[in-house]
């Protein structure tokens, strides 16, 4: 035989710490594999690499075994293999690159070719391996040892061991002329009125956080830049296009009018990029559900509005049962937003009211900024219900029913959703205030961490955070960095979107998991039966000008 070190396609080679070397005669005409062997020999100990070698269309499997010894030595294997999945030799490059953490845009640059291209390639990728995510096409790479050499770049984010020998020495990055990570950028879009308390907080929870990240430091070492934009419901589809425009990696919504918000978070998520908010139409949540591959980008923090009507009811059972609360015939009205209400509205309130042991005696729907409650104030008061529960209006909406409600107010409980998790609502509303019961689906929690959120807060603006805006969207800054610091690169979205959806992060208002149905946050009660799954359903009176919390009685 020619090479009798050979056997079955296999060339060995035996390398010393020092000296030639023995093997097959193959390694003549590389070298390249010789050095390695080499490097391998000086800085691995007990050490296993294996890797793909390229050289025009063929493909080899190299293996470099390292034993701890006191004289290590290294040894060699090069076997012809085919290519894992059916990839080409140029699949095998991007799906490297891709492991390695580079844009699309970087692999371009490095391997020479445009960014359509680069997409063409990996779209084959996807195709051949059955992956549907970069991050998993990262961890097929990794289970296959199908990382390839020569690197296509230097810069890549590869295991330590694989970088020690193939790395050249002389294309390392030299101290003090390392690259700064690329920043991971987010956008937060809120509705222009300075006047809006609960719009305030939420800026301030979402400046907060990021002034926070960066003082740790960014995320994994990668700064964070933020891009905060006031717009008009009108001009909200167009102010997600200009940022999309820019490049940002997330967008973080404050709560606009359904019919302009859902355009909008539709627009964003076409841009692949994650995107959070904190509205709590089901009609949103729903449509997430129904479209998947659209809108499969989309993150609501909490959980929908239809949670309300039962809150109210099983906090009312509770007032009851401790004789707080006298209800003469347990009948109930409802009035809902017109902007939300939908055909399947009346079944379910009526089946939530129900399964309360209640009757529901007026439901209606009526326009978000309706100013005149005359006329729907005389038929409640003919409807002689018990309790009254208004869904999330507006203040102004919500101030002129109270002032219009009158009599009516003695008779019934009057509750509200959100909108008195504004700061200085109380203060506001003054006497209008009084005696009201509100909830909200996801707010602060009794807990030290919301106790130190809270101090900064007041540190930070001079100003109370309030009991639940500030903290959602101090989370949901945090809820997203929690993912970007398990993924490479925070432009990967499809591995973001992964990791938003597979785990579990804990903040302000609670554990933040999009286990809901159109991945939507979880309700405690209402949703999961498990506290540490979800956000406490918040139920409050105010007395005496102060949120006194109603539901739950204490939270661990």
């Amino acid at each position: 035989m020619d090479d009798p070190d050979s056997f079955e396609g296999c060339r060995r080679w035996l390398q010393p710490a020092a000296g030639p070397g023995s093997g097959s005669g193959f390694f003549t005409s590389r070298t390249d594999l010789v050095r390695v062997a080499q490097r391998a020999a000086r800085v691995l100990r007990g050490e296993f690499v294996s890797y793909l070698d390229v050289a025009g269309s063929e493909v080899r499997r190299v293996t470099i075994d390292v034993p701890d010894v006191d004289r290590p030595v290294a040894r060699l294997d090069v076997v012809e293999t085919p290519a894992p999945f059916g990839l080409t030799v140029r699949e095998l490059q991007v799906a490297t690159c891709v492991a390695g953490g580079l844009s699309n845009q970087e692999i371009a640059t490095v391997l020479g070719c445009t960014r359509r291209t680069v997409a063409t390639h990996l779209e084959h990728v996807f195709a051949k391996t059955g992956a549907t995510s970069r991050a998993l096409v990262t961890a097929l790479v990794a289970a296959e040892d199908a990382y390839v050499a020569p690197l296509p770049s230097p810069d890549l984010t590869l295991p330590g061991t694989l970088l020690a020998v193939l790395r050249d020495p002389g294309t390392a990055r030299r101290p003090g002329r390392a690259v700064r990570p690329r920043p991971a950028v987010l956008a937060s879009i809120y509705p222009a009125d300075p006047l809006a308390g609960v719009v305030q907080a939420m800026r301030g929870g979402v400046r907060l956080a990021v002034h926070e990240l960066k003082l740790r430091g960014g995320i994994a070492g990668r700064p964070v830049e933020h891009v905060t934009v006031s717009s008009t419901p009108q001009r909200l589809v167009e102010a997600v296009t200009e940022l999309a425009d820019r490049g940002v990696d997330a967008f973080v919504l404050g709560n606009f009018p359904l019919r302009f918000a859902r355009p909008a978070i539709a627009a964003a998520a076409a841009t692949g990029a994650p995107v959070l908010h904190s509205m709590t139409s089901q009609v949103l949540s729903d449509a997430v559900h129904a479209d998947p591959g659209t809108l499969g980008g989309v993150f609501q923090v909490c959980s929908t509005e239809s949670a309300y009507v039962p809150g109210l009811l099983r906090t009312v059972g509770h007032l009851e049962r401790r004789g707080a609360f006298a209800p003469r015939r347990r009948r109930l009205a409802v009035l809902h937003r017109d902007s939300t209400f939908g055909p399947g509205v009346p079944d379910r309130v009526q089946r939530q009211t129900a399964e309360a042991g209640w009757d529901l005696v007026f439901l209606e729907a009526v326009p978000d900024d309706t100013l005149g409650f005359a006329d729907v104030v005389r038929r409640l008061e003919r409807a002689d219900p018990d309790a009254v529960s208004l869904a999330i209006f507006p203040e102004p909406t919500l101030r002129a029913f109270l002032t219009a409600a009158g009599d009516l107010r003695e008779n019934a409980l009057l509750h509200a959703a959100w909108s008195p998790a504004a700061p200085g609502f109380t203060q506001r509303f003054g006497a209008l205030s009084e005696g009201l019961v509100w909830s909200t689906v996801i707010g602060n929690v009794d807990s030290p961490l919301c106790a130190g959120f809270e101090q900064r807060f007041r540190a930070a603006f001079h100003a109370e955070p309030g009991p639940a805006a500030a903290a959602v969207h101090y989370d949901m800054v945090n809820v997203l960095a929690h993912a970007w610091s398990r993924v490479s690169r925070p432009w990967d979205f499809a591995a973001v979107r992964e990791q938003l959806r597979s785990t579990a992060s804990f903040g302000v208002t609670g554990a933040h998991q999009f286990e809901g149905r159109g991945q939507r946050g979880l309700s405690y009660p209402d949703d999961t039966v498990d506290p540490t799954r979800g956000h406490p359903h918040l139920v409050y009176r105010i007395t005496g000008g102060t949120h006194r919390r109603l539901a739950p009685p204490v939270l661990s």
